[in-house]
């Protein structure tokens, strides 16, 4: 009959389709990648023949004192470097007046790799 009104649809049905929407919006927000933080600018070379000889006051001290710590960090390590390599060389020779030429021969090989590391410190810094 045309004077029927068309039935009427029930809350569900529209309230379902709604709160799917918005959670599916909270979840692609919550999972979505966040922007990376930007990259501080640093204005003194941090290594090599390009660093300044007498950096400038105040810039980038935060930086300039970090490499200061490596610098002494570094020299530390390598003075250990070489008292190990003395004390390798050492053991080598005791152990080849003990009878044991082999072991002394590859302690004397690791301590010829300890102080050719130690000559590349010692060149890197000579250029610095």
């Amino acid at each position: 009959m045309p004077s029927d009104h068309p039935a009427r649809r029930s809350a569900t049905t529209w309230l379902i389709p709604l709160v799917t929407f918005i959670f599916g919006a909270v979840v692609a927000y919550a999972f979505s990648p966040k922007p990376a933080p930007e990259a501080l600018a640093v204005n003194v070379p941090t290594f090599g023949a390009s660093a300044p000889a007498t950096p400038e006051a105040g810039s980038n001290s935060a930086a300039l004192a970090e490499l200061a710590l490596y610098r002494d960090i570094n020299d530390k390590f390598v003075e250990q470097m070489r008292r190990y390599e003395t004390r390798l060389r050492e053991i080598a020779t005791e152990t080849e007046a003990e009878g044991a030429p082999v072991s002394a021969e590859v302690m004397r090989d690791f301590a010829l790799e300890t102080e050719l590391l130690i000559d590349r410190y010692d060149l890197i810094i000579k250029k610095n």
